[in-house]
């Protein structure tokens, strides 16, 4: 069974943005490449840390969250924990792989 995740990444300059995926580490590591395969977001806002991750078993349901996170300020808020550098953040998934 395929593992989804939503997540949410602070940039640089302390903006947020909320994502979701089935590969953290292609995912990640197109956010920092910063390439035509990333969020066009990224290009303006440097992507810095990791603040929230979550695992739910289905794309709907990760397509579900992320849009709820994004539209509830609030709760996005809520949400956010630590900061994870990012870099760390792929270099512990690539390590597991």
């Amino acid at each position: 069974m395929t593992k989804y995740f939503v997540y949410v990444i602070e940039t640089e300059d302390h903006t947020y943005y909320t994502g979701q995926t089935n590969d953290l580490l292609r995912r990640f590591k197109e956010h920092v490449a910063r390439k035509s395969h990333s969020a066009s977001y990224f290009r303006m806002h440097p992507p810095k840390y990791l603040v929230y991750l979550e695992e739910v078993d289905s794309r709907a349901k990760a397509l579900r969250r992320e849009r709820q996170i994004k539209l509830h300020r609030r709760l996005k808020m809520s949400l956010i924990g630590s900061r994870r550098d990012l870099l760390e953040v792929i270099d512990s998934e690539a390590s597991y792989k």
